[in-house]
């Protein structure tokens, strides 16, 4: 009571409402949000000009473009996925159609768009709360716009990233119920909005993805001796939604489980790196070092709440991490992402810096340490990425000079160039399969197998994938083939060698290589195009 003597409100950040100083606060909300505008803004840019499209991405763009056009998914159009991740794109597929605007540019623009309202929500969320509503806080909502959207360019509109963005609200809420003894918080609005982006996250990933929410939820049950924050309206909207998908999937796409899931338990699930492999164990380890940090900067006091929960959140996806066991850096996103913004939780709640004890500041330059490489890392990949685009500029010019919007298919053993390519020369795709991944994954457990009888299963699969592939081309005679590139792996010399592929590419010749592709063309346009240039 002595420290306010003139009986008027203040924060905990010694503001007050009485004193005149509102201008200030409002100054302090104002440039955080500016910040985040500033940022989404130039990723939106950054990522139309500059990176090319993520190749997984524009294939699900162009999965979706065949959709439109009356093709049957797991019948005409083999995706390795559930239909939820080609549902994500149909909105900018179909956006191009009514438009014009490419569907890369309405995902750049809209996908900052989600992203700023997500962190806007969580704010109105956490804002309710009385020891976030100091406007130091209000930073917080730069750092995460910029982490959610910067870190990894190369893979900016991946499946995942859209998934964390979705489940930043149900985060917030379930951080804003800890900090109430009723555990209530939020409007109705807001927790069915949070429940939606509970249920993208978990789609995106079925069904080890939920490990994500079970152990923040669970944890918190745990914290506060209650089962009520696994009761709540948006983790039960959540598992509703998620049920109710499941129960589509299982009725209109019977042939995911009757034709593809044979095939990925046979030459896709088993296909896993070690979970030593360094690839797997890099994103790990760096979570467990940031645990080591956060937990280190809270000395002597408990590691803030906020933080805890977020970690939990990452170390639940750890297990579908390790699970899927492929290692690539877009699948670690969550646990990167969750992770980060639980050690930028922690840092906020630090009191000045002049307070710190020693410990303190050496794991919170620690903890910098860590952003800063990740923020290099990222500059990084968005360099070498621009690289590529003007790669593929280089291959759009081989194909535009002879053949204008011409058919695709690919006997690539990675999708790699085709589907950023296809975007870029206004190709359409006819193949089934976005690449012949089974040939190469068939190549590698043939090294592994146990004994000749499995390497001979093996073989046989292989061979019989690369038939049937050959007989796709004889049928639909595409003007552009695109093939692997000038690093020849094992699956793809198996390809060049088969019989049926070399009948296959008889009529073909090569007008474009490159480390990632080789591009065939139909023999007639070749001759054509040299026609006309005479």
């Amino acid at each position: 009571m002595g420290a306010n003597p003139d009986n008027t409100d203040t924060t905990a950040d010694g503001y007050s409402p009485l004193r005149g100083d509102g201008g200030v606060r409002r100054w302090r909300l104002v440039s955080p949000s500016s910040a985040s505008l500033f940022i989404a803004a130039l990723v939106a840019w950054l990522s139309y000009a500059v990176v090319p499209g993520n190749v997984d991405v524009t294939y699900l763009i162009v999965v979706c473009n065949r959709l439109l056009d009356g093709a049957q998914l797991y019948v005409d159009v083999i995706e390795t996925n559930p239909p939820f991740s080609v549902w994500l794109y149909m909105p900018v597929a179909l956006g191009e159609r009514l438009t014009g605007v490419p569907a890369e540019l309405l995902l750049s623009l809209g996908i900052p768009v989600f992203a700023l309202a997500s962190v806007a929500l969580c704010a109105r969320i956490l804002g309710s709360v009385e020891r976030f509503s100091a406007p130091r806080f209000a930073w917080l909502a730069p750092v995460t716009v910029a982490a959610v959207l910067y870190l990894f360019p190369g893979n900016f509109g991946q499946r995942e990233q859209i998934g964390i963005i979705a489940l930043l609200p149900w985060l917030a809420l379930l951080i804003a119920r800890h900090e109430t003894p009723d555990f209530r918080s939020g409007s109705t609005l807001t927790r069915i909005l949070a429940g939606i982006g509970a249920a993208v996250f978990v789609m995106i990933k079925p069904p080890f993805a939920v490990l994500a929410l079970a152990l923040p939820a669970f944890g918190l049950c745990f914290m506060r001796r209650s089962l009520r924050p696994l009761l709540t309206v948006e983790t039960l909207l959540g598992a509703v939604i998620t049920l109710a998908y499941l129960a589509v999937l299982a009725l209109f796409y019977r042939a995911f489980f009757t034709d593809l899931m044979p095939m990925l338990a046979e030459l896709y699930l088993p296909a896993r790196k070690s979970i030593l492999h360094g690839d797997l164990v890099r994103p790990v380890a760096g979570l467990l070092i940031i645990v080591g940090i956060a937990f280190a900067v809270a000395r002597p006091g408990r590691i803030d709440r906020a933080a805890a929960l977020l970690l939990l959140a990452a170390l639940g996806y750890v297990p579908c991490y390790l699970w899927m066991g492929k290692g690539w850096d877009y699948q670690a996103m969550p646990i990167h992402m969750f992770g980060l913004l639980a050690l930028c939780a922690q840092l906020w709640t630090l009191p000045p810096y002049r307070q710190w004890a020693s410990t303190t500041r050496l794991a919170a330059a620690a903890g910098a340490f860590v952003v800063i490489g990740l923020v290099v890392s990222g500059a990084g990949q968005g360099i070498l990425e621009a690289s590529q685009k003007a790669e593929l500029g280089r291959a759009r010019d081989a194909v535009v000079s002879h053949v204008e919007r011409p058919t695709v298919a690919s006997i690539a053993t990675r999708m790699q160039a085709a589907f950023p390519l296809t975007r870029m020369i206004e190709g359409r795709y006819q193949s089934r399969y976005a690449s012949l991944w089974a040939v190469e994954n068939a190549e590698t457990m043939m090294e592994a197998a146990a004994d000749s009888v499995d390497a001979d299963r093996l073989e046989t699969l292989r061979d019989n994938h690369i038939a049937d592939a050959a007989r796709e081309l004889q049928q639909l005679r595409p003007d552009i083939i695109l093939a692997g590139g000038s690093r020849e792996t094992a699956g793809q010399t198996a390809i060049s060698a088969n019989v049926a592929n070399v009948d296959a590419l008889e009529n073909y010749r090569v007008i474009y290589r490159n480390s990632a592709a080789t591009i065939w063309l139909r023999s007639d346009l070749v001759a054509s195009s040299a026609a006309a240039a005479d």
